[in-house]
Formats: C-alpha cells, sequence, structure tokens
C-alpha cells in the first residue's frame, strides 16, 4: 500500500507525462536539457524567425491551460518604443502568478492593450512592426 501511494503521489502517469511534453515540444521557446547543454542558456534556438521591415504582427495571450482572471498589469514600452526580440514588454498576472511576457520579434510596438485589462487566450496584447 505504501509502494501505491508513493507511486501515486511522485511518479506520473505515461499518458500524462506524454501530454505535459506533448505541449511543451509545441513551444518554439521550450528547450530540452541536451539542447541547453548543446548550445547554452543564451544561445537563440530561434533566430530564423524575423519580422520583415514594414510587416506587422499581432501578438495574442498564449494558451495557459485553466489560469483564469489574467491581467496585464505592468508595461516596460509604450506605442512607438523599439524593442529587441527577448525584451520583457509587460507583466501579466493573476492571483497565483505573474508572468514576464517578451517579445518574439524586434521591431517598432504600435499598438498596446490598456492596463488592467482582462485577459482569455488570443486577446491580443500589442501589435509590432518590423524594422
Amino acid at each position: 500500500m505504501i509502494k501505491a501511494l508513493i507511486r501515486r503521489l511522485f511518479f506520473m502517469p505515461d499518458k500524462k507525462r506524454n501530454e505535459i511534453i506533448k505541449d511543451l515540444n509545441s513551444s518554439p521557446n521550450f528547450r530540452t536539457k541536451e539542447e541547453t547543454l548543446k548550445y547554452g542558456t543564451d544561445s537563440d534556438l530561434n533566430s530564423d524567425i524575423t519580422l520583415e521591415k514594414g510587416k506587422v504582427e499581432s501578438i495574442f495571450v498564449p494558451d495557459l491551460g485553466n489560469q483564469k482572471g489574467l491581467v496585464l498589469t505592468k508595461w516596460y514600452f509604450k506605442s512607438g518604443d523599439i524593442v529587441k526580440k527577448g525584451d520583457i514588454v509587460c507583466d501579466i498576472e493573476n492571483e497565483n502568478i505573474t508572468m514576464e511576457f517578451e517579445s518574439f520579434f524586434s521591431g517598432k510596438i504600435l499598438l498596446t492593450s490598456r492596463l488592467k485589462d482582462q485577459l482569455i487566450k488570443g486577446t491580443e496584447i500589442f501589435k509590432i512592426e518590423g524594422i
């Protein structure tokens, strides 16, 4: 009985483990231990993703699972500012988490959501133009 309890507490079922691995691998920012050791923590595995000059891209709230009550709490840049890929652009939080949201592209911020806006999956956070 104790072994069964320990297994339930510390060992995840294969189905659940596979779901988590699939979700992680679908993220372009996820790196395996092997990739981190090979490329280091500061390397840019996605350096081929660039935003062409003049092209505008909308950035949306990612699917964070069952996170409810997300709110945009802080902007580090404003419309018209130039950001680099990886710059922390804003903070998103709820009662359980605070997440720093970074830019996927280098460019000029064209439009931002308002502070204290309630966010759900797919809500546009900001627009960025390639420079």
